[in-house]
């Protein structure tokens, strides 16, 4: 733990200093180089987490295939599982990353064997790196060959016939009544026709 002088003789974490800062503030940073102290102004602005630490402000985002809800992994979630919280304290690689993981196992003959995979991160689907749940759910809707394989934590692998996992999920949304395999926010944008104007009638008529 990196410690700070306070007050008389006694120390604070390091983060007690940032966090005193407010966004778009400068700290003033002190650094050795080579012998010599440097001087370094700062601009500070908050990281987000790669793990939300509450999502009580958006809708829940969701994506199912062959039975398996698929969910990015947030603090509440964590909260109220028996999740180990290494995740918690990992930073964000590049914009938009997510922890993906299997949150639930909708049971049905095509994901019969597989409840102890719940709770587990998905690494990569059929080879790809997951980025997020929307580039989760991209991949596997593009894909177009006859089985599907997904890299989960721990070395574990699920690979899935492709077509039987499809039509398994639409028995599994029917009975259930879900309306969506996936949330509002994956869905893909559709263009509104209705709006556009066509080029010959984009000018007036002499």
């Amino acid at each position: 733990m990196c410690t700070v002088p306070f007050l008389n003789q006694d120390t604070v974490d390091f983060k007690h200093l940032v966090s005193m800062k407010k966004p778009s503030e400068t700290a003033l940073i002190k650094v050795l180089r080579e012998g010599k102290e440097c001087e370094f102004n700062v601009g500070l602005k908050p990281v987000k987490p790669l793990v939300p630490l509450h999502n009580f402000d958006k809708m829940r985002s969701y994506y199912i295939y062959g039975g398996f809800l698929f969910v990015p992994l947030s603090q509440p979630y964590i909260d109220g599982s028996y999740m180990c919280e290494c995740s918690s304290k990992k930073m964000p690689k590049k914009a938009s990353e997510q922890i993906v993981i299997i949150s639930q196992i909708l049971e049905d003959d095509i994901n019969a064997g597989y409840a102890s995979f719940e709770d587990l991160q998905v690494k990569k689907v059929n080879g790809i790196e997951v980025d997020n749940l929307k580039h989760l759910s991209q991949v596997i809707e593009e894909c177009s060959t006859g089985y599907l394989r997904l890299d989960l934590e721990n070395e574990k692998v699920l690979i899935l016939n492709n077509k039987l996992a499809r039509k398994a999920n639409s028995t599994i949304l029917k009975e259930l009544k879900i309306p969506s395999a996936m949330s509002d926010d994956l869905q893909p944008r559709q263009v509104n026709r209705s709006r556009l104007v066509s080029p010959r009638h984009s000018k007036k008529n002499n």
